[in-house]
């Protein structure tokens, strides 16, 4: 045959069609194989994400327990701790009022002492009992800004608020008309009713209006010097003389406790994580060791059954491409033209596959 695969017979057709099977056969072999190796790559991930999930949920959970335990018995340290500053706190409103109570009671006994006083004038004088209110003195003696302030409070209620409130209320429409015809009603009203009490307590008791008036004055001078002496000792951070030692000393020996046991938990994380989360990891995975390396193995195999096939594809198809398809063409690269080839041979009783060729052309025209 010389080399020329035209000058064979049936019995070269023969082998070209061989070959032909053959390359199909591994290629087909090869796609098999690419199938197994995407199966064995996932199920190879899936085994390592499984491990690396069960790694991560079971060092959480174990970490996070280790934390409960802790805060746990600092929850329980802190409740305490906070019971004892109640207790302090108790203890020492209980001695800040007491101590309240003995440096104004020289105050309060004058204070009770004025009031007194100023009842019995208002009484022996038979004044009304209205008199002796602070609403009254602002009103008709004022003295001080708080004074004037309630002054000022009512005369905007009676001259303002409640003209406003039945012109816009009350009336079914509103007339500039009914605006100064109310004004005018209530103001005239106001006036007459505050000179009517004027006359008849000011005018008529001026001189016990006034010297309730002066003592009233001097209440609010001692009333304010009982709230200045009350803010000092509230504000007095000098806790020595309240006896509170015995709190202080429970205070300081939780705030060790809680240092201790902070630093316990510090110890016991940074423990965890250099070395029980480790062991843990390794425990995990020598579990599934022998799977996810037998299905490693499996599929290197497969990789290497892979390799060898496409490097004898790889072989047989130059050598196709050299020996057979040079001379035949790529129109007889198929089995079923090689058949009809060595059919024509047979049939017409040709010598070679180039007079095959020749005639099935021929035939083709």
């Amino acid at each position: 045959m010389d080399g020329n695969i035209l000058s064979g017979g049936v019995k070269e057709l023969q082998l070209v069609k061989d070959s032909l099977i053959k390359q199909k056969e591994l290629k087909s072999e090869i796609d098999n194989l690419v199938i197994e190796e995407n199966r064995l790559e996932r199920n190879i991930q899936g085994k390592e994400k499984v491990v690396a999930d069960e790694i991560s949920s079971t060092v959480k959970k174990r970490k996070e327990e280790i934390e409960a335990t802790f805060d746990e018995q600092l929850n329980k340290i802190q409740s305490r701790s906070k019971k004892i500053k109640n207790k302090k706190e108790k203890s020492k409103n209980a001695k800040v009022s007491q101590r309240i109570l003995e440096e104004t009671a020289g105050l309060k006994e004058e204070y009770r002492q004025m009031k007194e006083e100023s009842r019995n004038i208002l009484k022996q004088d038979k004044v009304p009992a209205i008199c002796n209110s602070r609403l009254y003195y602002a009103l008709f003696l004022p003295k001080g800004l708080g004074d004037l302030f309630i002054l000022f409070s009512g005369l905007l209620l009676f001259l303002l608020a409640i003209p406003c409130g039945i012109y816009f209320l009350l009336l079914p429409e509103e007339s500039v008309l009914y605006l100064i015809l109310i004004y005018f009603i209530t103001v005239v009203m106001f006036l007459g009713v505050y000179k009517a009490v004027e006359i008849k307590t000011k005018d008529k008791h001026r001189e016990a209006i006034h010297q309730v008036r002066k003592i009233r004055t001097s209440m609010l001078v001692n009333k304010r010097k009982q709230n200045k002496i009350k803010r000092r000792i509230q504000k007095d951070k000098d806790e020595s003389s309240y006896g509170l030692e015995q709190f202080n000393e429970e205070l300081k020996e939780i705030q060790s406790e809680l240092g201790a046991i902070a630093n316990q938990k510090k110890e016991a994380l940074t423990e965890f994580d250099t070395g029980t989360k480790i062991v843990i990891s390794d425990e995990i995975q020598s579990r599934y060791l022998d799977e996810i390396n037998n299905l490693k193995k499996e599929y290197q195999i497969v990789c290497a059954k892979i390799k060898t096939s496409e490097e004898n594809i790889r072989t047989l198809s130059l050598e196709i491409a050299s020996k057979y398809e040079a001379y035949l063409g790529k129109e007889f690269m198929v089995p079923e033209k090689l058949d009809e080839l060595a059919e024509l041979i047979t049939q017409n009783n040709l010598k070679t596959i180039s007079e095959a060729i020749s005639e099935y052309r021929g035939t083709d025209e």
